[in-house]
């Protein structure tokens, strides 16, 4: 719930987000000046508005957002009955220690932002192949299935298994199984739109997501992926096949769980019959 609320919100446009920093700024000011008449310290609160800007819009506005509220509570503490005998330096120099922690809390806050991005990309980029990984093709295949209910589209997801892998592997190393991944990696991406997701499921497994697809256009991608990719192991001598489960849905299925679990399905029955080959099926509801 937490984290679709703070999707929620990276999602609104930049003046939602400028306007809602903006207002909490104003009350929180409000508030530091009713507390102020109380003898009451309340411009902690300054960092919730000044972390939100530098979060959820970019470093400038928590900086902007920072010295504001430095500004507030410096026009609260010339006011306050606390500056008695025209003690105003005192609150030029609170205000000034509170623009210095509110700065810190900026850089600071705008520093764990850089690192949760890359953390994100990390996790959805396969290290190795470059390609989208598990959680990032789920992420993109439900964008997409919602989308497909909406707009009534049909959808294809191909499961495809790289047949003797192993063998690769206890011949020539696991550096050589690398490149093989890193080669059938790179040649999806290439045969695949703009609008299309190629994504390592796992060991040497791949998916691909086709978008508004349906069997013979899915078809022709992938008899062209796969005469491509046969060509290039043929070149490095490399005896690998591959076995693909293809399913289109022409009404969206409940679930990517469901969709994976068909071509998974389907990929399965192809390595059962003696590999090397591509099997497609349609559901229509």
């Amino acid at each position: 719930m937490r984290h679709d609320f703070i999707t929620f919100l990276a999602n609104q446009p930049k003046w939602v987000r400028l306007g809602i920093g903006s207002v909490a700024l104003v009350l929180i000011g409000v508030g530091d000046y009713f507390a102020s008449s109380k003898l009451l310290e309340f411009s902690v609160f300054f960092v919730l508005p000044v972390s939100f800007l530098t979060w959820f819009v970019d470093r400038r506005a928590g900086l902007a957002g920072s010295a504001w509220s430095a500004g507030i509570i410096l026009v609260i503490a010339l006011n306050s009955r606390r500056q008695t005998h025209g003690h105003h330096q005192v609150a030029y120099w609170n205000s000034l220690i509170w623009l210095t922690f509110f700065l810190l809390i900026t850089f600071l806050v705008a520093h764990l932002k850089v690192l949760h991005v890359r953390e994100r990309e990390l996790a959805r980029v396969d290290d190795l192949t470059k390609v989208a990984t598990r959680l990032a093709l789920y992420e993109f295949a439900e964008f997409e299935l919602n989308r497909a209910r909406r707009f009534q589209l049909p959808m294809t997801l191909a499961y495809i298994d790289l047949d003797s892998f192993k063998e690769v592997n206890d011949r020539s190393g696991h550096a050589a199984g690398d490149r093989v991944l890193i080669t059938v990696a790179r040649h999806m991406r290439r045969s695949i739109r703009q609008t299309d997701l190629v994504g390592r499921m796992g060991g040497d497994e791949f998916a691909l997501i086709l978008p508004n697809t349906g069997k013979v256009a899915a078809l022709a991608v992938l008899d062209k992926l796969l005469k491509t990719l046969s060509r290039s192991m043929r070149l490095n001598r490399w005896p690998v096949t591959f076995s693909v489960g293809v399913v289109t849905f022409l009404s969206p299925p409940e679930s990517v769980d469901q969709m994976v679990q068909r071509a998974d399905e389907i990929m399965y029955s192809v390595k059962q019959a003696g590999k090397n080959h591509l099997r497609q099926e349609e559901i229509a509801a």
